[in-house]
């Protein structure tokens, strides 16, 4: 792997499957249940890139509220806002 993709690949956040699993078993009715790696590692991926879609969304929110200025203020009430489109597209 280059150098670069490398980088990049240390760069990029993540959620943490032991937590996940974690509050998957809060959830489950039977305490046999189990859940693979690959399907932790496949729900850690979903919620990085629904979070970072929601990041997205609300940001241009608030600029669009800021009249495109270069400083903005992302708050609560932009991820409010864009919440039924996330709903929507997932």
């Amino acid at each position: 792997m280059p150098l670069q993709e490398e980088k990049e690949k240390e760069e990029t956040l993540t959620f943490n499957t032991k937590i996940l699993h974690d509050i998957f078993k809060t959830t489950w009715k039977n305490p046999k249940t189990k859940v693979g790696k690959e399907a932790l590692t496949l729900s850690a991926e979903y919620l990085r890139i629904f979070t970072t879609q929601a990041v997205i969304r609300a940001t241009n929110e608030a600029m669009n509220e800021a009249g495109g200025g270069s400083l903005i203020r992302l708050e609560v009430a932009h991820l409010e806002k864009i919440t039924p489109q996330l709903s929507r597209d997932f």
